[in-house]
């Protein structure tokens, strides 16, 4: 795919796969105020963010069909394009997960140390750059972006390892209570399923040329 010399239409559909990830983002920042509020309504609110990424993913799948139809078309840039709108999706569907989580922490008054908070504070928000970042990337096909979030994954992946390592510790010492793991290790494991498929779907952005 020739990144940057690309169809009015393609630019369209690459700007709409771009807001798909500025409404993840938006979702993300209403559970972090969630998590850090202890609220639901926060998350009951983001939650109704989703069927309108959902809807225009299955728009962008029908319009990419009908276009594939054409003649002379580059057909795989359309996989490539339909690959990407699945990603996101994926990634929103990480993003849903992570809700559930915070969402039984909130409503089981499950309490987390300050230093569990702020792992967790640290990660949403490097999932909101990561997300932002794909958002401008697939808008601008700059892929200078590409390989920021690639590196971010990257560091974010060993980040969540030291998380765990810790954590485990915590929970031999007695310092972590039992009950509160579980729901510790589903939102660091979620966030790494948003940030794993933001991530990807801007690698096939890049891969054909």
């Amino acid at each position: 795919m020739a990144i940057s010399n690309v169809s009015d239409d393609i630019k369209n559909v690459l700007e709409r796969i771009g807001g798909m990830c500025f409404k993840a983002e938006s979702i993300l920042n209403l559970c972090m105020d969630g998590f850090m509020k202890h609220k639901v309504d926060f998350i009951d609110e983001a939650r109704k963010v989703i069927p309108t990424i959902c809807t225009e993913g299955n728009e962008l799948r029908k319009l990419l069909s009908d276009k594939a139809k054409e003649p002379y078309v580059n057909k795989e840039l359309i996989k490539s394009l339909m690959s990407i709108v699945s990603s996101i999706e994926m990634a929103v569907t990480g993003l849903d997960s992570v809700l559930q989580r915070v969402r039984t922490k909130i409503s089981e008054g499950i309490l987390f140390s300050d230093k569990a908070v702020n792992e967790i504070r640290h990660l949403f928000k490097e999932t909101l750059d990561i997300l932002k970042t794909a958002g401008d990337t697939l808008v601008t096909r700059n892929e200078v972006l590409m390989k920021y979030v690639v590196d971010k994954y990257k560091n974010l992946n060993e980040t969540v390892e030291v998380y765990a390592e810790e954590h485990e510790e915590r929970l031999i010492k007695g310092l972590c209570q039992p009950q509160v793991s579980p729901v510790y290790l589903n939102i660091m494991d979620s966030i790494m399923t948003v940030v794993w498929h933001t991530k990807q779907a801007l690698m096939r952005l890049f891969e054909c040329r």
